[in-house]
């Protein structure tokens, strides 16, 4: 009989643990443990409370201690407590401050891409991805980025994982009988995710196609008043928030997942869900999405608005194509998703990683910089207008075009995860931020 692997003592540093996709993936592995019999401790710091209770209650049931807000000298000693330190990436102020001027003990570190990493706000730059011992994405995109090229120049392990998601909460789905066809969208309602343009491209599809659209992030109201100026609001079902996504997918007969161009989505849990149990997607090549879906066979990729509206169009007219596509939908999911696999993959990750010593590691560059300074050194080499508006001599022409440039930044870069105004929020006493922050939401001058 073969002995159980000894239980590893996990620390997971995360800037938040409100219920967002990294959050309820760290749950779904967790819970994927307990199922294959291994005992691994997880302690999760949070970086930047509050911790939603939801998460909470069901971080405690699968045995998780939650930290929230350590010091650094709390944050040190569990790091010295840990076998492995699993560092949850994504651009956040808290994060990017705590790395650049906290001096981790000796330690393991695994460092986990959470975002795309190509694109501003969320760019896995060199200095992010090499912080860690082993280099963890989970978007094969991400393998583009700059900071996990340069790993794997230097020789670094590099592994793809998707995000884990808890498939037993789809446990007993069977399609529900309605009237027409219905379109669905589970998601982030605000348009630092969705399409910006996700009302307009619903109204140019056919009529009878009903859309149905579950989710908070803010833009809620802004939506169903667009619906509703186009003519469309009783076409519309807004359901807000969602724990019961079983339900939902159970009257859809299409996923309609359009998002923004800029999107830093990796292996998106909603898309991941819809796949699961045969809702067959129509989305944009944009982000980590292009690799989920192939066009014509568990899916349909679309170009441009019109591109879109054209493919919610042909899907929603033909049943045996959206049998087929579903079909073909449920059975990729089933092996590229299987959440059993991808926790066994993790587990051997971690096994692979406890083979090498503890190792001390400098603080990322920028400590004592300015958190202006600080923003654009989390932008990499996608900086742009920032890292050039921090250069350029107050009042002249080349500051002027910067601020120009910076005033034009998309929704995601200027209100979203990791974004001008988030960090100014952080730190509201730099001038820089402040004034990128007025650009942005339109009152600078």
């Amino acid at each position: 009989m073969t002995a159980s692997p000894a239980a590893l003592k996990l620390l997971h540093v995360i800037p938040r643990f409100v219920g967002g996709g990294p959050e309820r993936s760290l749950l779904a592995y967790a819970a994927e443990e307990r199922r294959a019999g291994i005992a691994n401790r997880h302690t999760v710091a949070v970086l930047d409370p509050p911790i939603s209770v939801q998460m909470l209650l069901a971080a405690r049931k699968l045995g998780m201690a939650l930290v929230g807000r350590p010091t650094h000298d709390a944050l040190s000693r569990l790091i010295e407590d840990a076998d492995i330190v699993l560092v949850h990436f994504w651009n956040h102020p808290v994060l990017a401050d705590l790395l650049r001027t906290l001096p981790f003990p000796p330690a393991r570190v695994v460092l986990w891409s959470r975002v795309l990493g190509l694109r501003a706000p969320q760019v896995l730059t060199e200095d992010v991805a090499g912080f860690g011992d082993r280099l963890v994405v989970t978007a094969r995109r991400t393998l583009e980025s700059a900071g996990a090229r340069r790993a794997i120049a230097q020789g670094a392990a590099v592994t793809y994982v998707p995000g884990i998601a808890d498939m037993t909460r789809l446990d007993g789905y069977a399609p529900r009988p309605h009237e027409g066809v219905v379109v669905g969208y589970i998601g982030v309602v605000a348009d630092t995710k969705m399409h910006p343009r996700f009302a307009e491209m619903s109204a140019a599809v056919r009529a009878g196609v009903r859309f149905v659209v579950c989710g908070g992030g803010g833009g809620e109201a802004a939506l169903a008043a667009r619906f509703a100026a186009l003519g469309l609001a009783d076409r519309l079902a807004m359901r807000g928030p969602v724990d019961d996504i079983r339900t939902e997918l159970e009257g859809f007969d299409v996923f309609g997942y359009p998002l923004a161009e800029d999107t830093y989505a990796t292996s998106e849990k909603a898309l991941q869900e819809a796949m699961w149990v045969g809702v067959p997607p129509v989305v944009f090549p944009h982000g980590g999405v292009r690799d989920l879906v192939a066009d014509g066979e568990t899916g349909l990729v679309a170009t441009g608005e019109n591109g879109y509206a054209a493919a919610v169009d042909r899907i929603a007219g033909d049943a045996a194509l959206r049998r087929r596509l579903g079909e073909n939908a449920r059975v990729f999911a089933r092996a590229e998703f299987a959440p059993a696999r991808r926790a066994r993959e993790l587990q051997q990750l971690l096994r692979e990683v406890m083979e090498g010593e503890r190792r001390t590691r400098a603080v990322l560059p920028g400590a004592g910089e300015s958190a202006a300074a600080g923003f654009v050194r989390m932008l990499g080499d996608q900086a742009g207008a920032f890292a050039a508006a921090l250069g350029a001599a107050a009042g002249g022409s080349a500051a002027a075009a910067s601020d120009a440039r910076i005033a034009s930044a998309s929704a995601l870069l200027a209100r979203g995860e990791g974004g001008v105004v988030q960090h100014r929020n952080a730190h509201p006493d730099d001038p820089h931020l402040r004034h990128w922050a007025d650009l942005v939401t339109g009152r600078g001058g």
